[in-house]
């Protein structure tokens, strides 16, 4: 089993992801390179293989499985969330995103 962050399953609610490869009719679905996800709290519906992705606005808009978000997210940050299905806990909100240290560095430090 490799040992790198493609491994981990399920990703930790929170995780925060970059779109580093495109599919077929995705910028005419609005995605573009470098978009930002974050990988919402799991349905007990869904299961743990079914990542909802939440957008910078706080909405949970896309669902996917693991490999596919491997294949087509890196991850930015890893969270350390232990609670999977964010039982008691509000959804995610809008991505805050520190802005004097986006001017400072080339790459964004996300909150």
């Amino acid at each position: 089993m490799k040992d790198d962050k493609t491994t981990i399953r399920p990703l930790p609610p929170r995780t925060v992801l970059r779109l580093k490869k495109l599919w077929p009719h995705a910028r005419k679905q609005g995605h573009e390179i470098g978009d930002i996800r974050r990988v919402g709290y799991y349905s007990s519906q869904d299961g743990l293989d079914c990542i909802w992705l939440v957008d910078n606005d706080g909405k949970y808009n896309w669902t996917a499985d693991h490999d596919w978000v491997f294949e087509k997210f890196e991850i930015v940050k890893l969270s350390e969330e232990t609670d999977m299905f964010g039982r008691k806990k509000r959804r995610l909100g809008p991505l805050k995103i520190n802005r004097k240290a986006e001017r400072s560095e080339s790459n964004e430090r996300l909150i």
